[in-house]
């Protein structure tokens, strides 16, 4: 279907519906009168094949104590090889109730206190309160960016800062979020090969890893240089953020190495009691084997691309010194507003003068990026016109 045909069927007004997005503001605003274009979820319906499978699990079983379903199994390790061209084994599979919180298991799992964590920045705020609440160093490794906008690696200073620090966990994105840089392999291997190098253990997260708009294709962090990292290296990765169920608290945790998955699993056993989550199991299943939830995630890819375009062209248009990034993957517009806005103005410009709300670029790393925002993009193309006209009129 086209992008109106699916906005109109599966996009939902969520005020009212306990959205942390729409309904949660207070929590960083003070108030809830704003366009929300900061949680990174959609305002959209999941496909109807997810719905049903939830829907019908339900009603046909209890929900008492379970073991892991062989069927979900074989639907991961399935998209992964039709989608990724990742061949996984269903051995290193494991999992953790989202990938933050897998993320936290493995710093906890493989750090001491006072261990260095290297980062590229700008990135997820959350890797950096993780490994701070974990009294962890964070070292973060500015990414530099280039006249067209992209980013890249600084490989000297990113080997130079392992070194100094004796970084011993490296948090890797892929894509990149808050910039949208989808990883090449080149890329990649330079960088892991570095790690490898220093005995850094690589925790790829890959949870954006469906939401490719561009044209370089995905890659995942398992299959750089035919694998030959994977003895140091933990990947993640959920359905939450490509078909919108960020409330079903299921990721997957992939350790194709034993020794590393049994010393994971063993910290997990402290601190997490429970069975398999039977309903996302069911969600996973349908949403990794059924033809409309496939047909589905190619007419949300349009949609976000034809709102990245209006919004990029219109801004770019009437505000040619902005710098917005390149979006090869995720759901997200980076922008950058300095040739415009001083770091001051830009809290008072968005929430008061355009009655947005935004993720501000010093989320993501400190005021080093104080002139700039991200923009979820993963809603109506009317929604994205009203920011996109509220921007230039009031700047």
């Amino acid at each position: 279907m086209n992008t109106a045909e699916f906005t109109k069927k599966y996009y939902i007004d969520r005020r009212g519906s306990h959205s942390r997005k729409w309904n949660g503001q207070q929590l960083k605003f003070n108030r809830t009168d704003l366009l929300p274009l900061w949680v990174a979820d959609m305002d959209f319906m999941p496909p109807q094949c997810i719905q049903e499978a939830i829907c019908n699990y339900v009603k046909a079983n209890p929900l008492g104590y379970t073991m892991t379903n062989p069927d979900y199994l074989k639907a991961v390790i399935s998209w992964y090889k039709r989608r990724h061209r990742c061949i996984i084994d269903g051995s290193w599979l494991t999992s953790a109730p989202n990938v933050i919180t897998g993320i936290m298991w493995c710093i906890a799992a493989f750090t001491k206190t006072n261990d260095a964590i290297a980062v590229l920045s700008p990135v997820y705020g959350a890797f950096d309160s993780s490994a701070s609440d974990a009294k962890r160093q964070i070292i973060a490794v500015p990414m530099t960016h280039n006249e067209d906008n992209r980013y890249a690696v600084d490989y000297a200073a990113f080997e130079a800062a392992i070194v100094k620090h004796d970084v011993k966990l490296f948090i890797h994105c892929n894509p990149h979020n808050p910039v949208g840089h989808v990883w090449t392999l080149e890329e990649m291997d330079r960088l892991f090969s570095i790690c490898q190098q220093h005995k850094v253990l690589i925790i790829s997260d890959e949870i954006h890893q469906d939401l490719i708009t561009g044209l370089k294709p995905f890659t995942s962090a398992l299959t750089v240089s035919n694998g030959a990292y994977t003895d140091r290296l933990i990947a993640m990765s959920s359905l939450s953020k490509s078909f919108n169920m960020a409330s079903l608290h299921h990721a997957e945790v992939i350790i194709p190495n034993e020794e590393l998955r049994n010393h994971y699993n063993a910290f997990k056993a402290l601190v997490y009691h429970t069975d398999s989550d039977v309903i996302a199991e069911a969600a996973i299943t349908a949403a990794y084997t059924h033809p409309e939830a496939e047909a589905w995630l190619t007419d949300l890819l349009a949609v976000v691309k034809e709102n990245y375009d209006y919004m990029y062209n219109k801004l770019l248009a009437n505000l040619p010194e902005l710098r917005i990034s390149p979006m090869d993957g995720t759901y997200l517009a980076w922008i950058d507003f300095s040739a415009y806005l001083k770091p001051e103005e830009i809290h008072d410009f968005f929430e008061n003068k355009c009655g947005i709300a935004p993720s501000f670029g010093e989320w993501f790393g400190g005021e080093s990026y104080a002139t700039f925002v991200r923009l979820n993009l993963a809603t109506s193309l009317e929604n994205i016109k009203i920011a996109t006209d509220a921007i230039l009129q009031n700047i």
